[in-house]
């Protein structure tokens, strides 16, 4: 009867050790993979801030959907029009543009992050112009690689 019971211990407890290897296996992966969803977004920050379109394309898809919605409602659905306008708008050496991550969350395919930026030009219309706004960020993560695959800004405040 004692070995009986000390089998149906032994039993019993082998499955309660099983998961915490598998556990500690599984965390190591997504800390690696949350490393990677912060290097893109930041990398992605950056390449705004310094007007580097290299880099941007980097951190979006070559084609297809991108949804792009600006604060004043006019959208843009896919990744070349979103390359387009950004080589575009890089060309102005007038803007400055800062950055500070608000919030970032992620799993093992999908994040979101929300950015606050601040939009800066010496001269718009005769005056200096401000625009701050929240941009909420969508990563989605393809063959291995996180893509910026939503950008939508907000207005917090800006000036006339």
């Amino acid at each position: 009867m004692r070995s009986l019971f000390g089998i149906l211990v032994i039993v019993g407890l082998l499955p309660a050790c099983q998961p915490v290897a598998d556990t500690a296996q599984e965390q190591t992966v997504a800390e690696e993979k949350d490393e990677k969803f912060r290097m893109v977004l930041e990398k992605h920050l950056e390449a705004v801030s310094n007007k580097d379109f290299d880099q941007l394309k980097e951190t979006v898809p070559e084609s297809g959907a991108l949804a792009w919605i600006l604060p004043n409602g006019a959208s843009f659905m896919k990744a070349e029009e979103f390359l387009e306008n950004h080589q575009e708008w890089f060309q102005d050496s007038s803007w400055t543009m800062t950055t500070r991550i608000v919030q970032a969350d992620w799993g093992l395919d999908y994040g979101t992050a929300i950015i606050e930026a601040d939009l800066r030009e010496p001269e718009r219309n005769g005056k200096p112009y401000f625009h701050r706004m929240y941009i909420t960020y969508g990563l989605k993560k393809t063959n291995g690689d996180w893509k910026v695959v939503l950008d939508h800004a907000s207005t917090i405040e800006k000036s006339e």
